[in-house]
C-alpha cells in the first residue's frame, strides 16, 4: 500500500459515495437492461482505486455516474457530503470537480489546437490568461506531452499524444477525482510504466483522487491501493490490491486473472518452492527472490 494512501496513516475521509445505485438502459421498452444494482462504495480523498471486470460488468457505466454523465435510475452518488443530482442545473460544476478521461482519446479532442484543448477546461473556470497558460503547461508535463506539441493540432498526433493530450486536458482543469478508463491501452510496456508513473506523481503531487478502469492486472497491482472488481452489474470485492489478487479462483470464475508474476509465484510454491506469500509486481517478486538466489550461489 502506498504511504500516499489514506488508509496508510490510518485517517478515513469519505470523498464519494454511491448508495444502492441502479440504473437501468432502455427502461419500459424491450431493450431494457439492467445495468447496474445496488452498487454501493465508498472512496476516500487521495486514493487510488483500480476498478476491474470483464466487458458488459458495470464498470463504465459505474464511472459515468460518478460525475453525472448518467443519471441514477435509483440511489444517489454523493460527492463530499452531497447528492451530486441535489440541483440538476449544478451538474456542470461537479464535472470540474470529477474529471473524466474516456478510453477513446480521439472522441474528447476538437480544438484546433493542443493548446487550447488542453486550456478548454480552465478557461471555462474562469481563469486569466496567465493562469490559463500555467495550467497547461503543468498538465501536459505531468501528462508527458512535449511542449513543441502544444501548437500542433490534435489530430496530427499519434494514438499515444492524442492519449495524453486527453488526459493532461482534464489534469487541468485540476479535479479532486481523476476518473481514467484504460489510460494505458495500446501502450508499449515503457510506455505504459511512463504514464502509470505520471499518473501516479500527479496523485502524489496534487492530493488527488484517482480511479483508474484497466483490463491489465498489471497496471492496477502495480499502483493501486484498492481494487473494485464489477460482477454482472454488482460489487463482487472492493478491498486491498493484496486482498483482492489473493482470491486468484473466484476471479477466474468472473472471466478475470491475477497478474501474471502472481501466477508464476502461485506455480513456484505448488511445486515447492518456499518463496513466501503472494507477490503482485515485478518489483516484489524481484525482492522475494534475490535473496533466495543469493542464498542459493553461497551454499
Amino acid at each position: 500500500m502506498s504511504k500516499h494512501s489514506p488508509h496508510y496513516w490510518g485517517i478515513r475521509m469519505a470523498l464519494l459515495e454511491v448508495r444502492q445505485l441502479n440504473y437501468v438502459y432502455a427502461a419500459g421498452t424491450p431493450f431494457e437492461k439492467h445495468a447496474l444494482n445496488n452498487v454501493s462504495l465508498s472512496v476516500e480523498k487521495g486514493e487510488l482505486i483500480g476498478v476491474i471486470g470483464h466487458t458488459g460488468s458495470g464498470k463504465s457505466t459505474l464511472v459515468q455516474h460518478l460525475n453525472g454523465l448518467l443519471r441514477p435510475t435509483s440511489g444517489t452518488v454523493v460527492l463530499d457530503g452531497k447528492d451530486i443530482w441535489e440541483n440538476p442545473k449544478a451538474i456542470r460544476s461537479v464535472r470540474f470537480r470529477v474529471g473524466m478521461v474516456f478510453q477513446y482519446p480521439e472522441h474528447q479532442l476538437f480544438e484546433e489546437t493542443v493548446r487550447r484543448d488542453i486550456a478548454f477546461g480552465p478557461r471555462n473556470r474562469g481563469l486569466s490568461e496567465e493562469e490559463i497558460e500555467a495550467a497547461v503547461k503543468k498538465a501536459a508535463s505531468f501528462a508527458g506531452l512535449r511542449e513543441e506539441l502544444l501548437d500542433s493540432s490534435p489530430f496530427d498526433l499519434s494514438g499515444g499524444q492524442k492519449r495524453r493530450a486527453a488526459i493532461a486536458g482534464v489534469m487541468a482543469m485540476e479535479p479532486e477525482i481523476l476518473v481514467l478508463d484504460e489510460p494505458t491501452a495500446g501502450l508499449d510496456p515503457r510506455s505504459r510504466e511512463r504514464m502509470l508513473s505520471r499518473i501516479e506523481r500527479y496523485r502524489r503531487e496534487n492530493g488527488t483522487t484517482v480511479m483508474l478502469v484497466s483490463h491489465s492486472m498489471e497496471d492496477v497491482a502495480a499502483i493501486a491501493d484498492r481494487v473494485l472488481v464489477m460482477n454482472r452489474g454488482e460489487v463482487a470485492m472492493f478491498d486491498t490490491t493484496e486482498a483482492v489478487f489473493s482470491r486468484a479462483e473466484e476471479l477466474e470464475a468472473m472471466g478475470l486473472s491475477v497478474p501474471s508474476v502472481t501466477r508464476i509465484f502461485f506455480e513456484l510454491r505448488r511445486r515447492g518452492y518456499d518463496v513466501g506469500g503472494n507477490v503482485y509486481t515485478v518489483e516484489q517478486a524481484v525482492a522475494r527472490l534475490l535473496p533466495l538466489l543469493k542464498r542459493g550461489c553461497s551454499s
